[in-house]
């Protein structure tokens, strides 16, 4: 128990310093990038929007891989060490995506004030449109697949 305790506080020890860094990180590509022009802030929050909405939907797209694969599974059955590893999954991805709701929501306060021209803030602000929908969208889809494969975790697992 204590061993689990200490894993825990580690592990989120670890993800609020990634968190910082790549929080940083992004600042200051903002920033660089600002001094050449306002497209390539855009371009720079374009690529990051994709890729790491593209990652979750990875993650998503795997954890649902596995549920099919596993089922669902009844308390005390052989098979629960591979329905543990699903739900890991979904926590995965669960998790990913609220760390991109931390991680970025900083940067994209901050490219309204690191562009210059109204055409840049409106574009901006669209980008930021876009990418909070396909946030939402994604969020929507796990939760829609854990509990359609059965893995809804508001009360602990639930078997049929």
């Amino acid at each position: 128990m204590l061993i689990r305790a200490a894993t825990h506080l580690s592990a989120m020890i670890v993800s609020c310093l990634l968190s910082a860094l790549v929080t940083v990180a992004m600042l200051s590509a903002q920033w660089a990038l600002s001094m050449l022009s306002d497209s390539a802030v855009l371009v720079l929050e374009l690529l990051v929007a994709v890729i790491a909405l593209s990652l979750v939907r990875w993650l998503i797209q795997r954890a649902d891989a596995l549920a099919q694969l596993v089922g669902t599974v009844r308390r005390g059955s052989p098979q629960e060490s591979q329905a543990d590893r699903v739900l890991a999954r979904f926590r995965v991805a669960d998790n990913t995506l609220s760390s991109l709701w931390v991680v970025f929501s900083l940067p994209a306060i901050a490219g309204f004030f690191l562009v210059d021209s109204h055409t840049a803030m409106y574009l901006h602000a669209a980008l930021l449109v876009l990418a909070i929908s396909g946030a939402i969208v994604l969020g929507n889809r796990l939760d829609t697949l854990r509990n359609l494969r059965g893995y809804a975790t508001d009360f602990g697992r639930k078997a049929p």
